[in-house]
């Protein structure tokens, strides 16, 4: 009380001074408010250290806050138009810091675009390095089978020489006791040395014969290797096919198809010379069957030759010394007689092996211009391989143009959403509701305040006014959304309250208030919610719910003491003036 009895002395003392300071005081504190917010979070309802806040804080730090959820209704619902609305929208919101995350039909497609996307670089990589190597392999060949064909030696057959028979010994009589009709043992014939002739010309024969084999072998594995190399080109040309109807680019979509198309033609080319080389094998296997033959019959023919000049040798002499000389004759007649079959024999035999040197030397220019042909094919079928890879290379260069999105045809987008039995794949389940509603779920940051969820919310709402989208019908919602509504119901709230208030108090003290200066408790009362408000700006209390309570009482107490106080201020002034 007698605090109070000083301050009044002070006042009436200092009045000028107490105007001067409670001045500067009212401006103070007005300052404070444009730091003044409104609140509706957890945090007004609960206290910000108990474990429970602090548990939640926690949680949304780690997986983010509050959602605002964006509905789309439409009796069409899953379009390119309307996915490439909420895409604008995604967009829009992706410059925002204080967004979480955004889960979307638009982000799940993205992912599966984005997947396809890295899986058809891939492949193109791939094919790109394949057909590098099969183009490659395919001109080491054809160097190597034109090489091959250059650089064979002619084909020859070993020489037979003209068959001699050596001269026949002397025969001569023993004599055995004057006995004149004992029979003389006729000296052996020496048989000419054939062996190693025929030695010779079996291991010709032999090594042409395993020269046949093994090209036969090799023929037979080159076309085996071409059959399945087509078939590889053919598998490879459809899985690219595959690949361009599901690419949205035309220019590299056309670009891939020509790839395809021209993997097609080279399988059918390796495929065609496969079956025209076909009778190569049977070429060399005719072949090894004639000189097997040839030389199964020089070998008979040998034989009987030898048969016949041992069959002379084993023969006796039977006759006596007076038919010596029939006996030599007879010897020089069979040995003219052996020397003619034996010339007869080796010009028959000359001319079969020229024979067959001709039928060799003609297949063998037919295989060097068959292999000369195949050889040629295969180099331009390396050539092609390497065009062909050269393009792909090209589109994978430009491959990041392929970046994901949304694509362009609507049975694209189709594919991606449902599976082949026409229904909804599973990770879109959680963003669309039905056939008529999908949502767009934007998780804010745990630690967002209200401005910032006012300024994503307030982004949503301006992007659907600007890209107005007919087909659809867009709802906003979600709790930060609630609480925007009612921060701006709060303080519409608070407006109305505050300008009814001051028209009624206006109306009351002009009829009820017959003093002077009867409007001042009003001016009172603005200076009390000017200093209340700007104090809580100050201290940054927020305005909430409870907090809101206080103006009611506030500016019911205060133009109440005012209006007392200046009514018994105006009684004593008229009683001094009534003394006087």
């Amino acid at each position: 009380m007698n605090m109070l009895k000083r301050l009044a002395n002070k006042l009436s003392n200092y009045p000028m001074k107490s105007i001067f300071i409670m001045a500067i005081m009212v401006i103070l504190l007005a300052v404070g408010v444009k730091d003044v917010f409104m609140a509706t979070g957890n945090d007004t309802l609960v206290e910000s250290n108990s474990d429970v806040y602090q548990a939640n804080l926690m949680l949304e730090d780690e997986f983010g806050g509050e959602s605002i959820i964006v509905l789309y209704e439409s009796k069409n619902l899953l379009t390119t138009d309307h996915l490439k609305h909420m895409k604008g929208l995604d967009e829009v919101l992706q410059s925002n810091d204080s967004i979480y995350s955004i889960l979307s039909p638009v982000t799940l497609v993205e992912e599966i675009a984005n997947n396809q996307s890295v899986t058809f670089k891939d492949g193109i990589s791939e094919t790109i390095d394949g057909l590098n190597e099969m183009g490659s392999r395919l001109t080491d060949i054809s160097v190597k089978l034109k090489g091959n064909g250059e650089s064979d030696q002619e084909f020859s057959l070993p020489e037979l020489e003209e068959p001699q028979l050596p001269e026949l010994a002397e025969s001569s009589v023993a004599e055995l006791g004057g006995a004149e009709n004992q029979l003389q043992e006729v000296v052996e014939i020496q048989l000419p040395d054939m062996e190693e002739q025929m030695v010779e010309l079996n291991e010709g024969f032999s090594n042409i014969i395993g020269a046949q084999e093994n090209l036969e072998e090799g023929t037979t594995n080159l076309l085996d290797g071409y059959a399945e190399f087509g078939r590889q080109t053919n598998e490879l040309g459809e899985n690219l096919s595959e690949l361009a109807e599901r690419m949205e680019d035309p220019a590299q979509k056309q670009q891939l198809q020509e790839a395809v198309q021209a993997l097609i033609q080279l399988s059918q080319q390796m495929t065609q010379v496969s079956e025209d080389s076909a009778q190569l094998p049977g070429i060399t296997n005719q072949t090894i069957k004639g000189l097997n033959n040839i030389q199964k019959k020089l070998d008979e023919q040998i034989n009987q030759q030898n048969t016949q000049l041992e069959q002379i040798q084993e023969g006796k002499q039977e006759q006596q010394e007076q038919f010596k000389q029939e006996l030599k004759e007879q010897q020089e007649a069979q040995k003219e007689q052996i020397q003619a079959q034996m010339n007869e024999q080796w010009v028959e035999k000359e001319k079969e092996m020229q024979v067959l040197k001709k039928e060799i030397e003609g297949k063998q220019t037919e295989q060097e211009e068959m292999l000369s042909q195949l050889a040629d094919g295969l180099a331009e079928m390396g050539e092609n391989v390497q065009n062909i890879s050269e393009s792909m290379e090209t589109i994978y260069e430009y491959s990041d143009i392929m970046t994901p999105g949304i694509p362009e045809s609507q049975e694209t987008l189709d594919n991606m959403i449902y599976n082949n039995d026409d229904e909804l794949r599973p990770m879109f389940e959680e963003v669309v509701i039905d056939d008529q509603y999908m949502t767009m779920l934007i998780k804010l940051n745990g630690d967002a305040e209200d401005a910032e969820k006012t300024e994503v919310i307030d982004s949503i709402n301006n992007y659907f006014t600007t890209e107005e989208i007919k087909t659809a019908e867009t709802m906003v919602s979600g709790k930060p959304v609630l609480d925007h509504a009612t921060r701006s119901s709060m303080q519409e709230s608070i407006q109305t309250m505050m300008v009814l208030a001051l028209i009624i108090m206006v109306i009351v003290l002009s009829i009820v208030f017959k003093v002077r200066w009867r409007l001042l408790p009003l001016v009172t009362v603005l200076i009390a919610v000017i200093g209340t408000v700007g104090l809580m700006g100050w201290l940054q209390i927020p305005i909430t719910m409870v907090s809101m309570a206080v103006f009611p009482i506030l500016i019911g107490l205060g133009i109440d003491y005012a209006i007392q106080f200046q009514n018994r201020y105006a009684e004593e002034m008229a009683k001094e003036d009534s003394n006087e």
